[in-house]
């Protein structure tokens, strides 16, 4: 998503340039040519990730023979460090300027790539107000804009509109790895609060590059669901009392919307072992991050079941004071995030420099 905002205002800023590169749906509609489709590269879990790994090789190998081919004046990399470091020095090594856009989260987790940030990107377009600091002090070139998410999310118009008492949203993720581990249990959990309020009805966002019949493989015959087509999913989470999410940006995007979360994420118990050993902040959750305190509940693997998120609902339904207070706190979300024109920033960086 943010790939695709960043080639949309590149475009608008510059219409004679050529965009091109690996990506989904979004950046293709921005008007970029995808050369390797983003689906790739979905991996999620520990033995997903490893079985992977040949395939990775080949990918890594494939996107430099594309750039020696026809060498770009440019590479913009876009979050997925494990990926994108490597291709970093591949490019400097070409002589071809590195800009990383929506700075990896060093910060957040233990990671060996501080090296290539510091020898291989000519330029880092942070995103959060605390990430320039962060990597000018690590010895980095880091320039700070705002987050995309800010000009992405049309606010003002969101703002207008009021949230359904009887309606809960669930956000499962954007690959179908993370819907596995995670859409079984928000079904579940949805079949209880059904079960003592049946007027209650669930909307799930469909993630593009989800098809929809997969989404509808975990859904009950009598569970009142909706699936809601991505170009929707704004005004979805603006409409709904409260929702379930992956943890992910899902989780900003909600709070910057301004509706209660319960984060959610679930791995493979060998991934699951290793990010907590590699875990450096207090919280998963961006929101939470930025608040510097639990602001959302979070729910992480034993306890990402259907009893945790029901339990946390009709703790919410019951009191509804609680979610009043939660709403009223969440107004502080845009400032923490930064201001707004970040696209813009991001894009005039990228082409004067």
């Amino acid at each position: 998503m943010c790939a695709g905002a960043l080639a949309q205002e590149l475009l608008r800023q510059c219409p004679t340039a050529q965009l091109s590169g690996m990506g989904g749906n979004m950046l293709a509609e921005a008007g970029a040519t995808i050369k390797i489709p983003m689906s790739r590269l979905c991996f999620t879990g520990f033995w997903d990730v490893l079985r992977n790994i040949p395939n990775v090789m080949r990918l890594k190998k494939e996107i430099v023979a594309h750039w020696k081919k026809d060498r770009p004046d440019s590479i913009i990399l876009v979050d997925c460090p494990d990926f994108n470091l490597p291709l970093a020095k591949e490019a400097h090594a070409l002589n071809i300027p590195v800009y990383y856009f929506m700075a990896p989260q060093f910060w957040a987790w233990k990671q060996h790539g501080m090296k290539h940030l510091q020898n291989y990107v000519d330029s880092i377009i942070c995103a959060l107000p605390f990430e320039p600091d962060y990597f000018q002090e690590q010895g980095c070139k880091a320039h700070y804009v705002g987050h995309p998410l800010q000009d992405i999310i049309p606010l003002t118009s969101l703002d207008a509109l009021s949230p359904d008492h009887q309606s809960i949203g669930l956000l499962p993720g954007s690959r179908k790895k993370e819907i596995q581990f995670l859409l079984p249990e928000f079904i579940k959990a949805a079949q209880r609060i059904h079960q003592v309020n049946p007027s209650i009805t669930f909307s799930i966002a469909r993630a593009p590059g989800i098809r929809k019949n997969f989404i509808c493989r975990y859904l009950p015959e009598n569970l009142p669901v909706t699936i809601v087509e991505p170009e929707s999913r704004f005004e979805m989470i603006r409409k709904s009392y409260l929702v379930i999410a992956a943890s992910g940006t899902a989780t900003l995007e909600t709070a910057l919307i301004g509706t209660p979360t319960i984060v959610a994420y679930k791995l493979d118990s060998p991934a699951a072992f290793i990010l907590q050993r590699l875990a450096i902040a207090k919280f998963m959750s961006l929101t939470n991050i930025l608040f510097n305190k639990e602001i959302f509940p979070e729910l992480l693997q034993k306890n990402a079941t259907a009893e945790s998120y029901s339990n946390q609902i009709m703790t919410w339904l019951n009191n509804p004071e609680l979610l009043k207070d939660l709403r009223s706190q969440l107004q502080a979300i845009r400032h923490l995030a930064g201001p707004s024109g970040g696209l813009n920033a991001a894009a005039k960086h990228i082409l004067v420099s």
